[in-house]
This record gives structure tokens, sequence and C-alpha cells, in this order.
């Protein structure tokens, strides 16, 4: 999927109308684009005028006889990154068993893959969106990290990579990434913008790609029409509640987690939790982190067993399964930094451990009450200790705020009247980290 993708060069410590250029294919995959006039508005434009004066342009040559060379129009980076396309008829999209609808300036190429349906959709610009819709579940950070290391650090260098919006379509969130990239080139730094959409659906997740300066708004409108306009016939069943919160650092959307209470083919209650993260870690990187799990819960609300995994730069930061026994023992097996891990534990209490639907259900009855209130009671994390539970305290106060304590860790807000998060801020010091519910469906 290599593209010839327009670039602007820094010619004379100037940007400079862009040229046409290919980029070679690489073996995983789509190639980056080259070299697209600028990079995000947030950029400071010393990275770019620090290229001034002849550092980094092509050699001065001696003028031919003849008429005088019209004089090169700057490349205006403001107008370059403001670029957006008008309105476009949106158009139908189909494939075996999923029809959706995506606006684009001509008729968009669908081409079914084994393992997905990959879509081509112009917008009437030098390159155009592809999107892939999968047939399988997915980890959301695994596939914006291997998308965004299609950069391939021997040829450019990224210069700043930002997620810039999180939200949530047909029940499922959506985040979006930009990677601003520089290029060497014959005349200097060239500049390139990839943005990157994935949404989560469970059972048919879609990413979308587009390499190319400018345009960052119409691909969100475009990525975020697909997403909430896809219908397949193969969807998975709805759960019975499911409620998103999304994690900020300040203001800039960092993650997500989607929760998930469903029954399974024999009848019994699962709490399905997925979650991702995109902590930068300096402006040209991020932290990406997935976690999953999947509990079993009896009919008193308990964990009867569940399974937790973490993962982070493709390795497993641990998978961890967990059941219930006899006399209030659970036993524990599994993994955690490549180093087996077994044993069994008693909780402190002497009952099974209350699961997150367990743990709503008495917050909730709390929160009827007026006044202060103060549960304790522990619970199994694995990411803090997957040895054995760990203290939570839940302490509403006079003024009605709730503080969630555990270990090192403070969380202060309030909950929701089902007993789930509303909105918290992480007592860690600046910057700010907050979580806020973005969406819910259902009762517990």
């Amino acid at each position: 999927m290599a593209l010839a993708i327009q670039g602007a060069r820094l010619d004379g410590g100037q940007l400079c109308s862009p040229n046409m250029t290919s980029w070679p294919r690489r073996a995983r995959g789509r190639a980056p684009g080259y070299a697209r006039g600028a990079g995000l508005v947030a950029l400071s434009l010393a990275l770019l005028a620090g290229c001034g004066g002849t550092s980094g342009a092509a050699p001065a040559e001696s003028p031919e006889p003849g008429p005088a060379p019209a004089a090169k129009e700057p490349f205006d980076i403001e107008e370059a990154l403001a670029r957006e396309t008008g309105e476009l008829p949106a158009r139908e999209l189909r494939a075996a068993d999923w029809s959706a609808r995506a606006f684009g300036a001509g008729e968009a190429k669908i081409e079914p893959k084994e393992k997905l349906v990959a879509i081509s959709i112009p917008l009437g610009t030098d390159t155009h969106v592809e999107c892939f819709v999968y047939n399988t579940m997915l980890d959301s950070g695994e596939v914006i990290r291997n998308f965004i290391e299609l950069l391939d650090p021997a040829k450019v260098e990224v210069a700043r990579v930002v997620p810039w919006e999180v939200s949530v379509h047909r029940e499922s969130p959506a985040v979006f990434v930009q990677a601003l990239y520089l290029v060497p080139t014959a005349g200097g730094k060239a500049a390139g913008l990839l943005k990157i959409a994935l949404h989560a659906d469970r059972a048919r997740p879609i990413a979308c790609l587009h390499d190319e300066v400018g345009y960052v708004r119409t691909f969100e409108r475009l990525a975020k029409g697909l997403f909430d306009s896809f219908e397949s016939k193969s969807a998975a069943p709805k759960p019975e509640y499911t409620d998103t919160v999304i994690l900020r650092l300040d203001k800039v959307p960092v993650g997500f987690e989607t929760s998930d209470l469903l029954k399974d083919e024999g009848g019994q209650r699962r709490w399905f939790s997925r979650s991702a993260t995109f902590l930068p870690r300096d402006p040209k990187s991020l932290h990406i982190e997935d976690e999953a799990s999947n509990v079993l819960i009896d009919p008193q609300g308990q964990i009867k067993e569940g399974v937790w995994i973490e993962t982070s730069g493709g390795k497993a930061n641990h998978r961890i399964e967990l059941s219930q026994k006899k006399n209030f023992e659970y036993e524990y097996s599994g993994e955690v930094e490549g180093k087996k891990v077994q044993g069994t534990f008693t909780p402190a209490a002497k009952a099974w451990l209350a699961s997150p639907v367990a743990t709503a259900s008495a917050l909730a009855r709390l929160l009827k009450k007026k006044g202060s209130f103060d549960l304790k009671q522990q619970e199994y994390m694995p990411s803090v200790d997957p040895t054995k539970p760990v203290d939570v305290q839940y302490l509403r106060d006079a003024s009605g705020a709730v503080t969630v304590s555990l270990k090192t860790m403070r969380l202060v807000g309030s909950l929701a009247p089902d007993g789930r998060p509303e909105a918290f801020e992480i007592s860690a010091g600046p910057p700010k980290l907050t979580i806020q519910r973005a969406y819910v469906r259902g009762k517990l």
C-alpha cells in the first residue's frame, strides 16, 4: 500500500511548494507518507525555522543564461495545517455481511481479505483515507502502536505524537492519534502527518489512516460517520449493561475503559472490561498499554473465576487466572513479566471477593442515604498485586465528595447513582489526571 504523497521541502530555510514522491513499501504493511507540508498546529514553528539559512538547503547552482526563473512561492504552514475539504456526499459501503456510510469525493474501493476488509476512500486531496474492518476483537493500543511504528526511525524522524480525541460510537470507544514526522531530503527536511482512528468495537473493530498534512477535522468527521453508521449481520449480542469512561491528562484524552455485563452461552453473567492508555513519555512517543479482564460472577455477584491480561509494547506484562476453591479460598496462576506465578489466598473477611457488579450495587445503596459513608473491602487487582487482594476504601465525606483509596493511590470525585464512577481526579500531582464517564446504558 505504498502511496505517492505530496511533500513540502525546506529550501533555503523556507517551506516551499510540494513535489510528488513515493515511499518504498515496507514488509509489514502500509508505508508512511512522505513529506506533507507541515505538522501539528501546536508544534513550535521553531522546529521548522531551525533549518533556516543555508543549513539543510540544496547547494546553490550557477545561474543559466536566459529568462529569470519564476520566484518560488513560500509554503504557508498555517494554511497547510488548516486545509479541510468542502462538503462531500455520503456514499454507501457494503461487504458480504456489513454496510456503512462514509462521505468521499468518489466511490470507495472495497477489497475483502482473509481477516479484514480494506477500504480506500478518496477525499479529492493527494491521498486517500485507508480503512480496515476486522473480523475479530483487537487490542486497541497495540493496533495503534503498530501503525505508529510504520514510521520507520531509520527513514523518518518522529517529531510529535499526540492523541487528540476519545469518543464513544455505537457503545464502543474510538481513539484518534496523530503523528508528525520529518524526512531528510536533498533540499532539507520535509514533514508529514499521519492520522489514525480506531473504533474498538468488540466484534468488528475498524481502523482508519490518512497521511497528509491538514484535513484533521475532515478525517475525524469521516471516521466518526463510518463508525456511527456501521451495521453488521454478525454483530455481537448487546450487553445487559455497558459503560465507558475516558481518561484525560489535563485536557488531552489519553485512554478509555469500557465495561460490559454479558450473559454467556450457559446463561451465566460475565463482567468483561477492556482498556487502553496512551500516556505521553515525551513529545515524540507514547507509553501504550492494553488491559482486559473477563470475570465469571456467581448468583450473589461475587467473583467465581476470571482472567486478567495486561500488555505493553507487544509483550504481556501479566496474564493471571483466578478461581474459587472451597472455604473462601482462591487459586491464582499465570505469568508476570515472563515469570510463572501460582498460589492461593483467602480474603481477610473470609468471604468471596466482590465483583465490580457487587461493589457498584453496595455503593448505590449507600448513595441513596444522606450523609457520609465508609465502605472498606478487598478487591482483586493483578496489575497492583496478583498474589493477594488489595484493601480498598470508599469514603464519602459531609460535602458529598467520594474518595477511593488503595495502596498509595487516591481518587477524589463522584459516583453515579448506579455506584459506578462518574468523575474522578487521581491525586498524583500535576499534570492533572482525570476519569469521566462518557457513556452508559442498561442497569446492573
